[in-house]
């Protein structure tokens, strides 16, 4: 064998046992986490799920943390008792140093999958969703709706200065977010699966103000504390006349994920 060779063989037998190692197990994972269940007594307007840069705490049932982790709410929990979907765990997570925008999700997969058991399939169903799309296109945004100043997320985010999306009754602000996001948090109002269809990218800050009637949330983690304007818009209006935005009814196949199997993990 010549000495080319010999090196590229090296460096190939590396580049592979590297793509193996990848492959099998160098996965994002929290340093240290505390799970303790928790009941609705013990909850309080705090509730659902805050980042930080260098961790994440969570007062949330597992269907919350599973939506939160896959970033969807077309889930399928047929297979799981509603008393094991519905419990509440209170969650405390750091890592090993900073972390950032999807970090985070692909942390809370693994503690899911590790603590929680959590074993699933995807399957393509049709269903009746809405589009997220613009308003008026080529005529701009919701003055309520516009690109981040500074994507990222401050190193002690708080108070006003946060990252994420807070939602109250009839109210849902959000800071440093992808649209995706903000459809994803709209179809706990609108009802159903929402897509972002309106092709904008970047982070973006957000309020959305609608009447207290009209904020049922099926996630479970609203802020009631939160105050609202009876007399103010529906919630479908709302988005479009202070986001610029439109939901528009439609039926098309997505991507749904079955739960097979969850536990509650051992303390």
């Amino acid at each position: 064998m010549t000495p080319v060779a010999r090196v590229v063989l090296i460096v190939s037998t590396a580049f592979v046992a590297f793509s193996a190692s990848r492959a099998q197990g160098l996965r994002r994972e929290f340093e240290v986490a505390s799970i303790k269940p928790t009941t609705v007594a013990r909850v309080t307007a705090g509730a659902g799920l805050s980042r930080t840069p260098g961790g994440l705490t969570a007062n949330s049932t597992i269907s919350a943390l599973v939506e939160a982790a896959y970033q969807t709410d077309l889930i399928d929990w047929t297979k799981v008792p509603k008393s094991l979907s519905s419990q509440r765990y209170e969650i405390r997570a750091r890592a090993n140093g900073r972390i950032s925008g999807d970090q985070y999700w692909e942390m809370l997969q693994t503690l899911l999958e590790n603590r929680f058991k959590l074993t699933f399939h995807r399957e393509t169903k049709e269903r009746q969703i809405y589009a997220l799309v613009l308003a008026k296109p080529g005529k701009g945004l919701g003055s309520k709706l516009h690109a981040s100043a500074d994507a990222d997320c401050p190193v002690n985010p708080n108070g006003r200065d946060f990252c994420g999306v807070r939602i109250g009754r009839g109210f849902m602000n959000g800071q440093r977010v992808h649209i995706a996001r903000i459809a994803r948090e709209l179809a706990a109002f609108a009802g159903r699966h929402v897509q972002n269809d309106t092709g904008l990218t970047g982070s973006f800050d957000f309020e959305l103000r609608w009447a207290a009637d009209q904020s049922e949330s099926k996630s479970g983690d609203v802020d009631k504390s939160k105050a609202s304007d009876p007399s103010g818009p529906s919630f479908f209006m709302a988005v479009q006349e202070q986001l610029g935005l439109k939901l528009d009814s439609k039926r098309a196949p997505v991507e749904v994920i079955v739960i097979d199997h969850v536990e509650r993990p051992e303390n």
